[in-house]
């Protein structure tokens, strides 16, 4: 029989020998397994932890039933894996992995450091104490090789921090610099606009004396004419009177003839004026022995101390990064560019974010200058003949997720008929997809232009390939996971999910109560389970409802987490920064763009509120 038994499927084992909160193995002490009333099975330390933020019982957070108790020994084992645990016997491929390394037979108990094998207690006696091998228990070798691998990690730990700390100190001096340049270009500006105005001031006093020169020469050139009009009046009166005395007859003529002065009275030349004064005006020229300036650039060299910097300078960045708030976009209603419990939000790679409106039953779509475009469920020919007939409205789209892909196709999650509609940008519906999706959720695009799509009530993430012309054109299961409910991908096609169920308990008048995640999850491409997120992912910090996932340029996990109230940053090294912990009342959406700046998606807020981002710089050591 131990011949045709199956093999063990080795995620299958681990599902059943692994806590799903804590992800450890069960044993008979401190993780031993549990029932809750329920039939889940959790590890006693987790329930230590959930029983004590509770009162007479236990809500369990995959299925939300409440396990009345009032001790933890009032649970009972769970007696399937406790003897699976205990099971010596196994013929399958998997089970034999986890048997002594010599017979095959018994459960491991100690490790070999010579021979790099793990024994059980009759092997360790009979082949390798006698033969003086180093062997102690498997417990005590682990840790000392965690010890050892701790030691090396705090080490590169220390080196980063160091490189970390020179790139603050290396910000903040460039920092200082662009203030330095700025000043000195305003000081230019000041010193340029002074000789400017001097300029000004020289070329009025300068047009002012040639105006006066102008007018003293015209002064005396206008006495001048009219000295010499009234001599020639005096000429011409003279002419006159002598033309007429030649007329006249012979004895008239030389009667009147006789001595006068009428000569010296002709000699009129005399009086003509001659000379007079003017004023010649000159210009007088500054020499300048060189260029005019303004001013010159010059140069000290000094010396920086990345170290003196970073600790002086530590504190601007030695945290995670600051985000300070800007603006709020929208508030509630139904006009064009107002919401009404939105629950999704996405950036396009131009720099477009689209909203899902569920309360509106529409998707808004805003770009740089505001409200752009709305999308709405389009109408089938049976839809329109049906409602006509009955004389209803057709419903509009109820929209619970959205992702876009890199060539500019939207996918929506429809919960009006559980299903995924893909449209164009132009709001043009090219695909509605309903095969094998019990209750389609969460959405996200990875880079190849395939939708993922999270399956909350069938517990599988689907992988959709679109064509724009055709339609769907295939889809398959990624993997399975337990209520997996919001997803997100990276540059990588790493998909992220939220597993489990966790409640808001905090209600606003007759809004019911706001799902989330309990725990979250990852699956590369090739459907292999990746890194995870427990409950408590920090020995004092846990997870209460998580309503929201994105991934920024350099790979970090962004969360938003409505219990909390917060934004949380997971970076890819590890550990976890609290990014926003004020002014949000039910965050359930979170986005960043381009231009370094976080969307975060406030739903009994109604609107979306925009923060400023700094993303963390990567080395590029490998």
């Amino acid at each position: 029989m131990a011949a045709t038994s199956s093999p063990l499927d080795p995620d299958l084992l681990r599902e059943v020998l692994e806590c799903p909160i804590c992800l450890e193995t069960y044993n008979q002490e401190q993780l031993r397994p549990k029932l809750l009333q329920c039939g889940h099975t959790v590890c006693r330390l987790c329930l230590e932890k959930l029983l004590a933020n509770t009162i007479n019982g236990v809500r369990c957070p995959f299925c939300s039933k409440v396990s009345r108790m009032s001790s933890i020994s009032q649970l009972a084992d769970n007696i399937t894996v406790l003897k699976i645990i205990d099971c010596t016997v196994s013929c399958s491929a998997a089970a034999a992995a986890l048997m002594c390394k010599s017979c095959c037979s018994r459960l491991p108990r100690q490790y070999c450091h010579d021979c790099a094998m793990v024994l059980c207690e009759l092997c360790k006696v009979e082949d390798h104490l006698h033969q003086g091998h180093s062997v102690q228990t498997i417990r005590l070798a682990a840790e000392q090789r965690r010890k050892e691998l701790g030691g090396r990690l705090a080490v590169l730990r220390d080196v980063m921090g160091e490189i970390q700390k020179k790139k603050r100190a290396i910000e903040n001096i460039s920092k200082s610099l662009k203030l330095k340049y700025r000043s000195f270009q305003q000081a230019y500006a000041t010193a340029e606009q002074s000789i400017q105005e001097e300029m000004s001031r020289s070329r009025m006093a300068f047009t002012a004396s040639m105006g006066e020169v102008e007018k003293i020469n015209s002064q005396v050139l206008e006495e001048q004419a009219y000295l010499l009009n009234i001599a020639e009046v005096k000429v011409v009166s003279r002419c006159d009177f002598l033309t007429m005395q030649v007329r006249q007859s012979d004895t008239a003529l030389l009667k009147d003839d006789g001595p006068s002065c009428d000569d010296d009275e002709l000699d009129l030349r005399s009086s003509l004026p001659s000379q007079f004064q003017l004023q010649e005006p000159g210009l007088v020229q500054v020499e300048h022995s060189k260029p005019l300036e303004v001013g010159h650039v010059t140069t000290n060299t000094y010396t920086v101390n990345t170290d003196d910097q970073g600790a002086t300078g530590g504190a601007v960045g030695s945290g995670p990064p600051v985000c300070q708030f800007v603006k709020k976009m929208g508030c509630k209603g139904t006009l064009p560019g107002m919401f009404n419990l939105p629950v999704g939000i996405c950036v396009t790679g131009q720099g477009e974010v689209l909203v899902a409106d569920r309360g509106n039953c529409r998707v808004q779509i805003f770009n740089r200058k505001g409200f752009q475009r709305e999308i709405r469920r389009n109408a089938s020919s049976i839809d329109n003949f049906v409602l006509s007939f009955l004389g209803a409205d057709l419903p509009n789209l109820v929209p619970l997720s959205i992702a876009v892909t890199p060539q500019g196709l939207i996918g929506v999650t429809d919960n009006y008929d559980n299903s995924v509609k893909v449209y164009t940008m132009d709001g043009h519906c090219i695909a509605c997809h309903k095969n094998q999706l019990i209750k389609p959720w969460g959405i996200t695009a990875m880079p190849s232009g395939q939708f993922v799509v999270s399956d909350v009530e069938g517990g599988k993430l689907w992988c959709l390939a679109v064509d724009r012309n055709v339609g769907v054109v295939s889809y398959n299961r990624l993997c399975s996971a337990v209520r997996p409910k919001f997803v997100t991908c990276d540059a990588a096609g790493t998909v992220y999910f939220t597993q489990g169920l966790a409640l808001n308990f905090e209600k606003r008048q007759n809004e019911p109560h706001l799902e989330g995640g309990f725990s979250i999850g990852s699956v590369g491409t090739d459907g292999q389970l990746g890194k995870q997120l427990s409950h408590f992912f920090s020995e004092a910090e846990d997870f209460r409802c998580i309503t929201g996932m994105c991934v920024d340029a350099n790979g970090d996990l962004l969360v938003t987490d409505s219990g909390r109230k917060e934004i949380l940053q997971f970076p890819k090294e590890g550990g976890f920064n609290v990014l926003i912990q004020d002014g949000l009342t039910c965050p359930v959406g979170v986005a960043t763009t381009h231009k370094g700046q976080l969307l975060v998606l406030d739903c009994w807020d109604h609107c979306v509120k925009v923060f400023t981002y700094i993303q963390r710089r990567h080395s590029s050591t490998s």
